[in-house]
């Protein structure tokens, strides 16, 4: 009982520090308004809320402890660990002891719904605004080093230190991305710091450059970064 009640505030004290912290949306067009934020990690018929954004444009993050999931997507590949973290991993499905492939999801975007429920626009994390268009379009838009963030959800804790390799179509022929993996995973919501260590250069007219080195970790609580937003 005092080590289930000990595990049980340590993750109230880290969904809690998420709410601590209050970056602001840069040019944010909406002050004065109620805004909140959503993810619709499942279908676009059950958003679910995360937070809401002051009249200013600080976001303030309050994740569920509890929510429902439809059986299908609950069932779903998609809802398995090493696909949350490892899809492009060419032996992905391999990483994950079948015992530890828990269910999971990615959140997809952070997306801002306006007090009239109207889907107002979705945020890009990253280190540099050059990275949004390519966050949006990577098939068109080129990378480039940096960092971005993405949202996930993991039922249990989960630590994973390794590597992996992922192969990368070209007009020259397949290329091999190099990821690197330090995780150390809360139950609940993480926010999953992809590092873009270098970036291959491509044929404009085949397709965009990607990366070719990347670095994932995890932040502690919010992250540290510039939150770009695309509104409609």
């Amino acid at each position: 009982m005092r080590t289930l009640l000990f595990t049980l505030l340590g993750i109230l004290a880290f969904q809690n520090s998420f709410s601590q912290n209050q970056p602001k949306i840069m040019n944010y067009p909406f002050e004065g308004h109620s805004v909140s934020l959503f993810i619709m990690p499942f279908t676009d018929d059950n958003p679910l809320k995360i937070g809401t954004v002051t009249k200013t444009g600080e976001m303030v993050f309050d994740f569920p402890s509890d929510f429902e999931v439809p059986d299908d997507e609950r069932n779903s590949i998609s809802s398995e660990l090493w696909y949350t973290l490892f899809p492009k991993c060419d032996n992905g499905m391999d990483i994950i002891a079948p015992e530890n492939n828990m269910f999971s999801f990615k959140a997809g975007y952070i997306s801002l719904l306006t007090e009239e429920d109207r889907y107002a626009g979705l945020l890009f994390p990253v280190s540099d605004e050059s990275l949004a268009p390519w966050m949006e379009d990577a098939s068109y838009n080129d990378a480039a080093p940096g960092s971005y963030y993405e949202l996930i959800y993991v039922a249990s804790p989960f630590q994973y230190t390794g590597q992996c390799t992922a192969s990368e179509m070209t007009g020259e022929g397949d290329v091999s991305v190099n990821y690197s993996y330090q995780l150390d995973l809360k139950a609940g919501f993480n926010f999953l710091k992809i590092q873009i260590e270098g970036v291959q250069k491509t044929d404009p007219n085949e397709r965009a450059a990607f990366p070719n080195k990347i670095t994932v970790s995890n932040t502690d609580g919010i992250p540290d970064c510039l939150w770009f937003g695309k509104y409609f």
